[in-house]
């Protein structure tokens, strides 16, 4: 079994405490798709009881990241290129119009916003993808839709996993930081088509770059 981060946060639950560290070396991949999960050696490696760590692991599947296994045990559900396909149709369905939407109605805090998360320019997998994910969050938050800044949260949460594999190349990584800055051009120009597009543009090089990988 691939060992899972030890640690606590005293202003969480133990549930929470439990969910929130597996849900990060799962997305990660420091558990690793296809990895074995003993749930005595979790509440171990935790100091956590029995309970927190099952619920968190019934979370985890019903979030798609793991799967229970009756009397055989916990696997971290692996990547298939069927559900990254089926991801991928999803975010060219909704995430260019969330960008025009954003486009007609970002503010200037929003916008010095990605320009900080651009700025930022993390060097650690772990600061990567939690940049990826507020650049995102903030794009669908300025889209004025709250229904859809949702979906898309609950996209990105689904889609994590495949994003962190994508970044393993560092060219990739240098196209990324290429195609935000692309989008946030298009968004401080109030260019609905323009971030429409230049948000097609970053899906369209994601879908490769795992094709790839995954083909």
């Amino acid at each position: 079994m691939a060992k899972a981060r030890a640690g606590s946060c005293p202003t969480l639950s133990q549930n929470e405490r439990a969910y929130r560290r597996l849900k990060d070396d799962i997305v990660s991949l420091r558990l690793k798709p296809g990895d074995a999960l003993n749930e005595a050696g979790l509440c171990a490696e935790l100091g956590l009881g029995r309970t927190p760590v099952n619920q968190a692991l019934h979370r985890l599947m019903h979030e798609g990241l793991v799967r229970i296994l009756p009397r055989k045990g916990v696997l971290v559900q692996p990547l298939s290129m069927d559900d990254f396909a089926h991801l991928i149709e999803v975010r060219r369905l909704t995430e260019p119009p969330c960008s025009a939407l954003a486009a007609g109605r970002i503010g200037e805090t929003a916008l010095a916003r990605l320009d900080a998360i651009l700025a930022a320019a993390p060097a650690d997998l772990d600061g990567v993808l939690e940049a990826d994910r507020l650049f995102h969050a903030v794009i669908a938050e300025a889209s004025g839709n709250r229904v859809l800044a949702e979906v898309l949260a609950g996209l990105h949460g689904r889609s994590v996993r495949f994003w962190a594999l994508s970044l393993a190349t560092g060219d990739h990584l240098a196209e990324v930081a290429q195609e935000h800055a692309a989008i946030r051009d298009a968004l401080r120009r109030r260019d609905p088509d323009g971030a429409a597009a230049a948000m097609t543009a970053h899906i369209e090089s994601f879908a490769r770059t795992m094709a790839s990988r995954l083909g």
